[in-house]
């Protein structure tokens, strides 16, 4: 719709030019017609022929006066051409540099011309493609046929007037005339066409249409009767120039009034189509309005509804879903809805935080109550072991170093147990003060170098930077050095070398370990920091581990303003390393 209402409106701004250049072919014509009669007669004043030419010059200023309040640089240059050859028959018809033939040829192919550039005018205003069948017969009648017709009969009028003129005609000049008045005959028949079916699309707004084509057509039939009378059914001729002249252009004259009568029409009907597509696009318009009304309203009674069994915005739900699948179960959940899907997680919330902490209390209930007993127990295995208690069987200590290495281990899973404990529920205090780091980092190794050396490995320390100070709990960083140190021994191949290195970076100091042993499998490196969790633990390098050290060295750091991390490749080795803010030498 608006696409043919554009079209519409296109057609509707080229008609104005047609009816402007339709005055300027008239005018041609006319001009045409006199010089023809002005060249042959030299009794005629150069008035006649100058004021003709005056109004030509007229019409053609208008045009051009309507170019430029309507720019076209395509049009314009097209028109520029008709009116230089314009130009230039006039000088010589001025001068009398040419003899009324020579002007009656050259002013046909400047009204070529101008046929030429009306039919472009129709073209580029796309008139000829009119969508709608009442428009379209109709401007192919008035504005491409007619003006061809009024053409021929521009023709046989300077012709007969011509022959008037000498005062007879040749066998050859009667048969040329002849044939002009049969070509007009032709066009008037394929005009009656056009015009018919012009007036049968809309039998009641065309009648008006039709009587004024008929009353033009009785203008034609008299002009075509009197150059059939006077001039090919005569031998002597008895009309004068003048009398065939003036009876002609009446009736070309008549054809011009049809064609511009007919514009008006054309006028009248892009118009009321034009109307008639804007009332339908606004009704289409508040159609599309009150169907968009109740679709928002259907659709904010669903996001309503959805809101309701959500029980909150969608992304807030997503948010604590998230939060709860990573473990968070203090995030507070806000809803007035409680039997909404936010309710229930509520409700499901709260039972896990209840099974949390009665999983904690647990934990460290059974751990503090088997400290003691263990304590007791690896007490006595040592004395034993260590021959205080009376020589035994050699049998009989291996059994007892066996059981001593065991307590030794349930002790290690007992204390990391209540440290994971503290740190999840936030009860682990940390005795965090400015140190050197150095000193923390040597106490590791030094702690580790026999535990190294029973998998054949060395411990090396890197760079050593003395005057760096970090805000830390030593025995808790010693803890995370020790960790990392002890499984990149369990992990090594015997003879390796695992280095620690520490570097500086602006306001951070980092601490690696490295090893060249077998790496973290890509599938495992997700979880390297989760609770519980072991690259192998059939493997009997590592069954030495409770699984907990890294995710308590995770937490350590985080409390100590760090972080920590790791890269690794399967075969090649791992390297472990945290980061911490350096502190000022006079920092609290």
């Amino acid at each position: 719709m608006q696409k043919n209402l554009q079209f519409a409106a296109k057609e509707q701004q080229g008609l104005p030019q047609v009816q402007l250049m339709l005055n300027i072919i008239q005018r041609t014509q006319q001009h045409r017609g006199l010089c023809a009669r002005y060249l042959q007669d030299s009794t005629m004043s150069k008035h006649e022929q100058r004021t003709k030419a005056e109004d030509l010059e007229a019409a053609i200023f208008a045009y051009e006066v309507y170019l430029d309040k309507n720019p076209n640089e395509q049009l314009k240059a097209g028109f520029a051409e008709t009116v230089n050859y314009w130009h230039n028959i006039h000088r010589k018809v001025a001068h009398k540099n040419i003899d009324y033939t020579q002007s009656f040829e050259q002013h046909t192919y400047l009204i070529n011309l101008q046929l030429q550039y009306l039919r472009s005018l129709v073209d580029y205003y796309q008139l000829s493609l009119d969508p709608a069948a009442d428009g379209y017969f109709l401007i192919e009648a008035s504005l491409m046929q007619l003006p061809e017709l009024a053409e021929i009969l521009g023709q046989i009028r300077g012709y007969g007037t011509g022959l008037l003129t000498k005062g007879d005609a040749t066998f050859d000049e009667r048969a040329h005339l002849k044939a002009l008045l049969l070509a007009s005959k032709s066009r008037m028949d394929y005009l009656d066409l056009s015009i018919g079916k012009a007036v049968a699309a809309k039998q009641n707004g065309r009648i008006n249409i039709y009587e004024n084509y008929q009353a033009t057509k009785s203008q034609y039939q008299n002009a075509v009767d009197l150059a059939e009378n006077e001039i090919l059914a005569k031998q002597a001729f008895s009309l004068s120039p003048n009398q065939y002249y003036s009876a002609f252009t009446l009736g070309v004259n008549s054809y011009y009034g049809y064609a511009h009568f007919s514009i008006d029409q054309l006028d009248s009907i892009l118009y009321s189509r034009i109307t008639t597509l804007k009332h339908q696009m606004l009704a289409l318009l508040f159609y599309v309005l009150c169907l968009t009304l109740v679709v928002a309203v259907i659709c904010i009674g669903f996001v309503r509804r959805l809101l309701r069994q959500l029980g909150g915005e969608p992304y807030y739900a997503a948010e604590i879903v998230q939060a709860i699948t990573h473990g968070d179960l203090d995030c507070e959940i806000e809803t007035a809805y409680p039997d909404s899907l936010l309710g229930k997680v509520k409700i499901m919330q709260q039972k896990l935080k209840e099974n949390d902490r009665l999983k904690s209390e647990f934990v460290s209930t059974v751990s503090h109550e088997l400290r003691t007993p263990l304590t007791a127990i690896g007490g006595a295995l040592s004395l034993a072991v260590g021959g205080q208690l009376g020589t035994m069987p050699g049998s009989a200590l291996k059994l007892l170093d066996i059981a001593q290495k065991n307590t030794a281990r349930l002790t290690e899973l007992i204390n990391d147990l209540l440290d994971i404990d503290k740190l999840s529920i936030g009860k682990l205090e940390l005795n965090m003060s400015v140190q050197p780091l150095m000193p923390i980092i040597d106490d590791a190794c030094l702690s580790m170098t026999s535990y190294a050396q029973k998998y054949g490995v060395h411990i090396l320390i890197g760079p050593r930077f003395e005057y760096t100070l970090v805000n830390v709990d030593a025995r808790r960083l010693r803890q995370v050095l020790v960790n990392f140190l002890s499984n990149a021994a369990k992990f090594s191949h015997k003879g390796d070398e695992i280095v620690i290195n520490a570097s500086v970076h602006a306001d951070k100091v980092r601490i690696e370990v490295v090893d060249h042993g077998q790496g973290i499998p890509e599938e495992f490196q997700d979880k390297i920091f989760e609770k519980f969790s072991q690259v192998d633990s059939s493997d009997s390098r590592a069954a030495g581990g409770t699984g907990l050290g890294l995710a308590i060295a995770k937490e350590l750091i985080q409390q100590m303003n760090g972080t920590i991390g790791f890269t690794s490749a399967e075969g090649v080795g791992s390297c472990f390393y945290v980061e911490l803010p350096l502190e000022e030498a006079n920092s609290d």
